[in-house]
């Protein structure tokens, strides 16, 4: 169930800290606060008829162990407030990174890499300051204020009153502008998301970018990018521009007040010079709380932005499997499909689809673009669920048996090859790092990818870049093929995965997977008939339904489809 994050619940999984924090604050704050009162007396003692000079000496070393007394204070609440302010940045990163990987395919296929990245690290580093600055500037701020008002009372009432004349209207104006911060810095964060996402999709594609010679379009667009966050960001600094300086015209008018009407009262010795002066001491004090308030609403309104944009994420729960009659003993590699009917967004895909996989055969899938190929090894893959009982593996519905142990059993490598950067080991072991060089390279050989590897400047070492960038589509196919032949899967499934490779090596890769996947099933979709011609059975694809079945000599016979593919690609 999904529970609402706030800037408040953060601030509660590290409450000692941060009341730890908060209290060497209020200790600080108060010795602050007495050295104004130090300073009336010091002014009283000198315009006194006879002065004495070790009071003087003794105000002095209290102002000094004051100093050094705050110093030590001042360390404890940086590093217990602050402190845990990176906590919860670290605590909230990880976590809206593991909500990331709990969610469904279909999340991420209406969703921008560079939105989410901007949420990862933007927006969580606008609450890593709205958990620490922002509670420091407020809890400093109101603190101050409420105790340099109650202070001014105890030395002049009225006066204190009549100086604190243009607070409530600076309250409204906080009010107001607060508001319109929080709307205005949801906007500019949201144009960082198309910005930091404009980037990502030119860098990733860089090959295709200069291959096409589209340096000066992507220039342009970023730019048409860059400027709208930048406009965004000035909308943004517009209020702030008004809001801080109205905040030190209210401070400037307090003063101001009490000049006027303290220094009547002054002259007139209703007050003492030394308490005039400790009053307008602490109006000079009264300028930090009033802008650490106004500063804090900006940072904590920036905090609310970012909070509610996690939110909209996090209120995104994962699929969660509904599994009954629970089957958990491990999938040995037989697969039937028996007449399945599937569809996508309301859009037939595949329609009455039966297939016979028995443990230990090689089965080849092809047909025409769009025809439900990759839809049904993602529905056998549970990538996509279906309610009714259609597919089973080792002859048990796949609704009772879980994604997890599928998973452990059924390798599936899809069209779409993820290479990470690092080197070519940590890809092929990705999966599982504790591997031995031995079988890096045995799987390496697999795909016939290790002679070109020994051919890189630093070997298994080398460093291939975003994506792969630095290594050609035929050999990003084939370290996938690698990474997968090293977790000895029962079943595998292939999508269209070597379709970069020329037949020669395409053959070669397959006759080493065929040579190995002995005794367990094999399934290849490929567009390219005479790489599966040698599989047990073949199905060909067309409009989601299979038109042919059968191996390759009986599918030449019939001279369809098969047929005129294999001709048409031997030529």
């Amino acid at each position: 169930m999904f529970k609402k994050t706030s800037i408040l619940s953060l601030l509660l999984r590290y409450k000692y800290s941060f009341l730890l924090g908060i209290g060497a604050l209020t200790i600080v704050d108060l010795a602050q606060l007495t050295i104004p009162l130090i300073v009336g007396w010091i002014i009283d003692t000198l315009t006194s008829p006879e002065p004495n000079p070790a009071e003087i000496t003794r105000y002095a070393l209290y102002i000094l162990g004051l100093g050094i007394f705050m110093a030590f204070f001042r360390l404890g609440w940086r590093y217990f407030i602050m402190g845990s302010a990176r906590k919860i940045e670290n605590s909230l990163r990880n976590e809206f990174f593991q909500h990331l990987q709990s969610l469904h395919y279909d999340f991420f296929s209406s969703k921008k890499v560079g939105d989410l990245m901007a949420h990862t690290v933007n927006d969580i580093e606008t609450l890593k300051f709205s958990c620490g600055l922002g509670v420091l500037v407020a809890y400093d701020g109101i603190f101050l204020f409420i105790f340099i008002f109650i202070t001014m009372l105890f030395v002049s009432p009225m006066l204190t009153l009549i100086a604190f004349i243009p607070f409530p209207l600076l309250a409204f104006f906080m009010y107001k502008f607060g508001n319109q911060i929080e709307k205005r810095f949801q906007k500019t964060q949201e144009s960082f998301s198309v910005l930091t996402e404009s980037a990502r999709q030119s860098i990733s594609g860089i090959k295709v970018v200069k291959a096409f010679n589209r340096e000066d379009s992507e220039t342009q667009d970023f730019e048409k990018s860059s400027l709208d966050y930048l406009n965004r960001n000035i909308h943004l600094v517009r209020v702030w521009g008004v809001y801080q300086p109205l905040i030190t015209l209210m401070a400037a008018c307090s003063t101001a007040i009490f000049i006027l009407i303290g220094g009547l009262k002054t002259i007139e010795m209703d007050i003492t010079l030394g308490k005039f002066t400790s009053m307008l001491v602490y109006l000079a004090m009264l300028t930090w709380p009033m802008m650490a308030m106004g500063w804090s609403v900006d940072i904590m309104k920036r905090g609310n932005a970012s909070i509610n944009r996690l939110n909209k994420i996090f209120k995104v729960l994962p699929k969660t499997e509904r599994i009954e009659n629970q089957v958990d003993s491990p999938v040995s590699g037989s697969i039937s499909v028996k007449d399945l009917n599937f569809s996508y967004n309301g859009v037939p895909v595949l329609e009455n689809i039966s297939l016979d996989i028995p443990k230990g055969s090689s089965l080849g899938i092809t047909g025409t673009t769009g025809s439900g190929k990759t839809t049904l090894m993602s529905l056998i893959m549970k990538i996509y669920e279906t309610e009714d009982n259609h597919i089973f593996l080792d002859g048990t519905d796949i609704n009772r048996i879980p994604r997890s142990r599928i998973q452990e059993a059924v390798v599936y490598v899809p069209q779409d090859t993820t290479i990470f950067s690092g080197s070519v080991t940590d890809n092929i072991t990705f999966m599982n790092p504790d591997l031995t060089k031995h079988q890096i390279i045995e799987a390496a050989k697999i795909s016939d990818i290790y002679d070109d590897i020994i051919q890189f400047p630093n070997g298994f070492n080398t460093i291939v870049g975003e994506r792969g960038l630095s290594l050609s589509g035929g050999q990003r196919q084939r370290i996938a093929i690698a990474r997968a032949m090293l977790l000895k899967p029962r079943v595998l499934i292939l999508d269209d995965v070597l379709s970069s490779l020329d037949l020669q090596t395409e053959s070669v890769v397959f006759k080493n997977i065929v040579k190995e996947m002995k005794g367990n099933t094999l399934i290849s979709v490929s567009s390219r008939v005479p790489s599966i011609s040698g599989f047990d059975n073949i199905a060909v694809f067309e409009d989601g339904k299979i038109v042919e079945f059968g191996n390759h000599n009986e599918l030449k016979d019939i001279d369809g489809i098969y047929s005129h593919m294999y001709k048409m690609q031997t030529i």
